[in-house]
């Protein structure tokens, strides 16, 4: 049945999916879960594939070769060379390793697709353990896992689907779970070769997208709602911008092993007690450290306001910075207000801090 529900997809000159992506990362600590919606042009063996999330829209497309990846209206992209003997697929399709052998019909019912009456199967069954490239250069190794998908008899086209797998990424264990919700869909009209293509020609090959740096902050993102971000700090209190409104909130972007990250720390502290309990929330976020390795360095160097790992949490594309130490400055409306970077920084955040009428010593 696996295989005659692909033969009935690959039937289709095209389709056109919109899909609602629940992910949740689960670790010892904490839950951390996000939402994006993914919009999906697949034909035959070509397809083209749109995130979008609170931290950005991204692109993939797969043109019977390569598959590419870029930012929407980005000037680069990546490029990984599809490997031998394996079928590359789209997010919303890649439903896990499936040991078809022990795959199940478990129910029939109405699709419920507006537009329609299909009947849809549902199929369980366990996941078997594989290793899956989540970049071109990085993999991670999935331990076990169970799926339960449900396809439209008809156009063999997923309706939704749910997958939750035990992962190691080298680093940490977590569990993740991932639901797939199909909310439109459209299907047997030709096909729009343009969109299997690199749209643009000014577009530049890299082998890693560029980091967000603090000139790209102001660039983007200067007097705009601040990009979303909900984590989890190090005691497994919620973090969340949204809720934050009506303070100044004060990001601070840190590694153990900065020397003026520590030398700045201090003054961070001062800043919390002084302003903590009035117009300032500051968060500090260790970036691309493990937790005992953290949790050991604030035993010598204890701070009051929360952390939170970047290791334990999925951190949206405009928060994924690489030089320290980086501050952002969110004004008390949402907006975001600058960006500041490197060992005088902090400086530069005292102007910051003293033009929303926080003076610091």
């Amino acid at each position: 049945m696996w295989s005659e529900l692909k033969a009935k997809r690959d039937r289709l000159p095209s389709f056109y999916q919109e899909f609602e992506i629940t992910q949740t990362y689960k670790v010892e600590s904490h839950n951390q879960s996000s939402k994006r919606q993914i919009i999906l042009d697949m034909s035959k063996d070509q397809w083209r594939e749109r995130s979008s999330s609170g931290s950005g829209e991204y692109i993939r497309i797969f043109d019977g070769k390569d598959v590419f990846t870029m930012e929407e209206g980005g000037s680069e992209y990546l490029r990984a060379k599809r490997k031998p003997k394996e079928e590359e697929l789209p997010f919303a399709y890649n439903l896990g390793n499936p040991d078809l052998s022990k795959l199940k019909e478990t129910e029939r019912r109405p699709c419920a697709i507006p537009g329609n009456d299909h009947t849809c199967v549902v199929l369980d069954g366990p996941l078997k353990a594989s290793n899956r490239f989540t970049s071109p250069t990085v993999s991670i190794k999935v331990l076990q896992g169970n799926a339960r998908n449900m396809f439209d008899l008809e156009t063999g086209l997923l309706i939704a689907s749910r997958t939750v797998e035990a992962i190691d990424n080298g680093r940490s264990a977590y569990q993740l779970d991932v639901t797939r919700i199909l909310k439109r869909i459209s299907y047997g009209s030709a096909p729009d070769v343009s969109l299997f293509k690199l749209p643009s020609s000014d577009l530049r090959e890299v082998k890693e997208l560029s980091r967000w740096d603090a000139a790209k902050m102001k660039k983007e993102l200067a007097g705009k709602a601040a990009p979303e971000l909900t984590v989890t700090d190090l005691r497994g209190e919620p973090v969340a911008l949204a809720a934050l409104k009506g303070r100044t909130v004060l990001l601070d972007f840190w590694t153990t092993w900065c020397p003026p990250c520590r030398a700045d720390a201090p003054a961070l502290d001062k800043l919390h007690q002084k302003y903590g309990d009035k117009e300032l929330t500051i968060v500090g976020i260790s970036v691309s450290e493990e937790r005992e390795t953290v949790e050991k360095f604030l035993k010598e160097h204890p701070h009051q306001f929360p952390i939170v790992l970047t290791t334990e949490n999925e951190m949206p594309r405009p928060y994924q910075v690489g030089l320290f130490p980086t501050y952002i400055v969110i004004n008390q409306d949402g907006s975001f207000a600058a960006a500041v970077e490197g060992d005088k920084g902090f400086g530069d955040l005292r102007k910051l801090l003293k033009k929303a009428g926080m003076e610091t010593e």
